[in-house]
């Protein structure tokens, strides 16, 4: 017999790394988990809990097929690369298109901070047509705007972390608003999918609080208990604008992740608006000190 409290998640976009925490997040709460991916025998191995459904994002029928008969679906879609954001935006265009063949009844997206308006970055920009793509196709919809992720940021510079270096060679008094990855499927799980409820709005996904490099810094050092330092703009920072035209040239991740960089060395990273504290204060989203915490507890 069917559990009838258990809830069919479409996941769209999430077959590679960066997603990894989404869908097991969703699987380890009970979560049925239909996953899109073009590689379905590879996906099958790395999720073998999930329904796996063989198919691309870029193809409206599979986006369609993938969502048929589930209560909702979580999208995440793929960064262009050299500063582009064309590719993403058409993935955002092809999953409305699927969802709206599909009936979609709920569709939850992982966007960014200040989608409201252009940036100048693909990155970014990218998420502020895909938003009025989904609104605009009638869709009922949440979207996460998320800040900088913790596990993006911090885990894989473990090792240097505990040489007293922290890689972010960003103007110090720069602030930044962190979403812990793993904040959003217990929210989507818990507040979302188990009282089958639709915001259709947007708001800041984000922890209590936003730091300066400064301030990441001196909590960085309180919680590793020895000095933890980011290094200096000059001559880090420039070293990677010198090599932008040699990643675009090999069409690296690091084409769009620099000018990233250089949006975030002018302006940081925080938006104003809703936050999850305002809108669930029963909600207690992963601070950052909690998280490097856990980090260093691993």
């Amino acid at each position: 017999m069917t559990d009838k409290s258990t809830k069919t998640l479409a996941a769209i976009g999430c077959s590679g790394p960066v997603s990894k925490i989404f869908v097991e997040g969703f699987l380890d709460r009970g979560v049925k988990v239909k996953l899109l991916a073009r590689d379905a025998e590879r996906a099958a191995r790395l999720y073998p809990r999930a329904e796996i459904v063989s198919g691309s994002l870029m193809n409206e029928a599979d986006v369609a097929c993938v969502c048929d008969g589930v209560d909702a679906a979580f999208a995440v879609t793929p960064m262009g690369l050299r500063d582009n954001p064309k590719l993403e935006i058409e993935a955002g265009r092809k999953i409305a298109e699927g969802a709206k063949k599909a009936r979609l009844p709920h569709l939850i997206y992982t966007s960014v901070l200040g989608a409201d308006a252009l940036q100048g970055v693909g990155i970014l920009d990218a998420k502020y047509y895909i938003e009025r793509t989904f609104r605009d196709a009638g869709l009922q919809r949440t979207i996460l705007r998320c800040g900088s992720y913790m596990e993006d940021v911090f885990d894989p510079r473990l090792n240097l972390l505990n040489k007293g270096q922290f890689l972010f060679p960003i103007t110090k008094e720069r602030r930044f608003s962190y979403t812990s990855q793993r904040d959003v499927p217990r929210f989507v799980s818990e507040k979302l999918l188990g009282r089958s409820r639709v915001l259709n709005t947007h708001f800041n996904f984000v922890s209590p609080g936003d730091y300066s490099v400064s301030e990441v810094e001196a909590l960085l050092s309180k919680v590793g208990g020895f000095p933890i330092k980011a290094p200096a703009k000059m001559p880090t920072f420039y070293m990677y604008l010198g090599l932008l035209p040699v990643f675009s040239m090999m069409g690296h991740r690091f084409s769009s992740i620099i000018p990233l960089l250089q949006h975030f060395d002018r302006h940081g990273y925080t938006s104003p608006g809703a936050t999850t504290g305002d809108l669930f204060p029963d909600f207690a989203m992963t601070s950052l000190e909690s998280h490097l915490r856990s980090l260093w507890a691993r």
